[in-house]
């Protein structure tokens, strides 16, 4: 049975940390299916041009879903082309953190 986890990051203060432990978690359990969803401020992390686009980038690379949610972006005045490439969005980051544990993945708020 795969592993898979879904991560919860709302807070733009804890962005550092909360991108280090899914570094830790995916070195320790590379099979695992990672799913990191980005909302209320720390939604400005998955920005192009932000202080964690590398580290955003480099996890995308490694198999991470990257996901923004599109409410918060509105209400920043986020557009879609903002986004770092390989990026995905869904309407609500709530709802899919809702659906992925319906599913039976593994919440984390970091």
């Amino acid at each position: 049975m795969v592993l898979k986890v879904v991560i919860q990051v709302s807070d733009i203060n804890n962005v550092v940390q909360s991108l280090k432990s899914c570094r830790n978690l995916i070195n320790e359990i590379p099979d695992a299916v990672v799913e990191v969803v980005f909302h209320q401020s720390a939604i400005g992390a998955v920005v192009k041009g932000s202080s964690f686009e590398d580290d955003i980038k480099d996890l995308i690379s490694r198999g991470v879903i990257v996901v923004a949610c599109r409410n918060s972006m509105r209400d920043r005045g986020i557009k879609e082309s903002d986004l770092i490439d390989g990026v995905t969005i869904v309407n609500a980051g709530v709802a899919e953190i809702v659906k992925r544990e319906n599913e039976g993945w593994a919440y984390l708020k970091l």
